[in-house]
């Protein structure tokens, strides 16, 4: 994998999960089961332990609120349709290279292996005709054959009286 794919990877994991970092902060819902299930602390009393005060939870929070603006001032100036133009050529033009490193099946590939399924099929189903034929054949052989050594049986037991 080049260096120029890998970028493009990261840069699509990264926005994938920015994309979800605010659906979860613009679904309150959602927001609201994640907070239930992340504890603020380990013990109700813990904060009394550690002689934490209030003052630390406004710091806190200032900063969060500092870097939600930080974030939102820096996703504002992202063109998602240039970066996704840029994409979209990007991989038109890798397109055959990516078909060929990671063994991808297209679709003059599936007609390819459609046509000798079918001919494939063809030649089963005229092998089972030809073995029902021999099969046929076969049996009749077999009659006329105990036919046959019944005749010479009886001729055998004929001469022998």
């Amino acid at each position: 994998m080049e260096v120029i794919e890998a970028v493009a990877i990261i840069i699509l994991v990264i926005a994938i999960i920015v994309l979800v970092y605010y659906y979860l902060l613009n679904t309150p819902a959602t927001m609201n089961k994640l907070k239930s299930y992340i504890p603020t602390s380990a013990d109700a009393h813990m904060s009394q332990v550690l002689n934490q005060n209030s003052d630390l939870d406004e710091d806190s929070e200032s900063v969060t609120k500092r870097i939600k603006v930080k974030l939102n001032d820096n996703m504002a100036g992202i063109n998602t349709d240039a970066f996704s133009n840029k994409l979209d050529a990007f991989l038109d033009e890798k397109s055959d290279e990516l078909i060929k490193d990671w063994s991808l099946a297209t679709t003059g590939d599936l007609e390819e292996l459609e046509a000798k399924f079918l001919e494939t099929s063809e030649s089963v189903d005229a092998l089972d005709k030809d073995y029902q034929e021999f099969k046929k054949a076969s049996v009749e052989f077999q009659e006329a054959t105990e036919e046959k050594l019944n005749d010479i049986d009886k001729r055998i037991e004929a001469l022998e009286k």
